[in-house]
């Protein structure tokens, strides 16, 4: 009988101890946040950097709090985000992530974490789109052209990128999967020398980031042929999107987005949710991210959670696929 008052009252101290836990774990959700939020970026200063910035101005001003941006570069984004993947799911930690993330899951077989099991999602902020672009002296001046001519000189045109399994070079060799051509991958260290070395012919070809190859398009120093998506963007409206270009397939679009670690209080999360759309509704923060080709975009966790999803499935069927390995 002694042992049976004993494991009743072991079993009546651990509900007790749960539910006191579960009473604190709420009532810390609702008094969130106490203190200053942490907002990795995993990249160094730059067009990424800059969104954090002009959300984390007005996320703060509309939680009370500091908002803290701290650059964690490296490893396409993956140190940074180990970094939040790993800080405590109180709320007090959240990053900026990126399409860059979902490729690394497959090119990075050994990570410290996964970003469909280990990172709470908690809104899409923009689309930033890329543009298919190439040297004037390739005599093609649209996607089927550029298909044919690459059809009939297999090998010999040269694409390039910011790297090995960069977005650029996943971008091209989906493009090369889905229409059955072959180009030659030519790998940077970074887009920018990459466009450079496209600016004076050498590469002829190559899938740019809008802000940075806009500029070579309007001066002439680029031919563009499509928008990676399906439709055009306001900022080159001339340009026709792949959809239109008769590749409706060929969608590679880069997304910004909130995420923290998981198992970060769904009342944290959702009103982290609520104040972000609000916040993506400002008529002066949608036209600065215009400014910047960036397309705002809003929602909730569970769409960009079937983003993550989606884009990591995709990703990894491309880079199996053409056997890409980073060195």
């Amino acid at each position: 009988m002694s042992d049976r008052m004993n494991n009743r009252r072991s079993v009546l101290r651990a509900a007790l101890s749960g539910a006191a836990l579960l009473t604190a774990g709420r009532l810390a959700a609702q008094n969130w946040p106490e203190r200053s939020i942490r907002l990795i970026v995993p990249a160094a200063p730059g067009p990424f950097d800059a969104i954090a910035r002009l959300i984390g101005e007005r996320l703060a001003k509309a939680l009370g709090q500091p908002v803290v941006i701290e650059n964690i570069p490296g490893a396409t984004g993956t140190i940074g985000t180990a970094a939040m993947a790993r800080a405590a799911p109180d709320g007090y930690t959240i990053s900026l992530g990126f399409m860059p993330l979902t490729i690394a899951q497959t090119l990075f077989p050994k990570l410290a974490y996964d970003i469909r099991r280990d990172v709470a999602p908690i809104v899409q902020i923009s689309w930033g789109y890329n543009i298919l672009v190439v040297h004037p002296s390739l005599p093609v001046k649209s996607v089927a052209e550029l298909v044919a001519y690459a059809r009939a000189n297999p090998g010999k045109i040269n694409y390039g990128s910011g790297g090995n399994g960069s977005p650029a070079h996943i971008s091209a060799e989906f493009f090369k999967q889905e229409t059955g051509i072959d180009m030659v991958h030519v790998p940077f260290k970074s887009a920018a020398p990459a466009v450079q070395e496209l600016m004076a012919g050498r590469i002829q070809v190559m899938f740019g980031l809008a802000p940075g190859v806009i500029p070579h398009i309007k001066s002439g120093g680029l031919r563009p042929l499509a928008v990676v998506g399906q439709k055009r963007l306001p900022a080159v409206p001339e340009i026709p999107s792949m959809a239109e270009a008769g590749y409706p397939s060929v969608t590679a679009i880069d997304w910004q987005g909130l995420l923290a670690p998981a198992g970060t209080p769904a009342e944290i999360i959702a009103r982290l949710n609520r104040e972000v759309n609000v916040i993506l509704g400002q008529p002066e923060l949608r036209e600065r991210l215009a400014a910047g080709n960036v397309e705002v975009v809003g929602g909730s966790p569970e769409e960009l959670r079937r983003l993550i999803a989606a884009d990591t499935e995709r990703w990894a069927r491309v880079i199996r696929a053409a056997g890409i390995r980073i060195d």
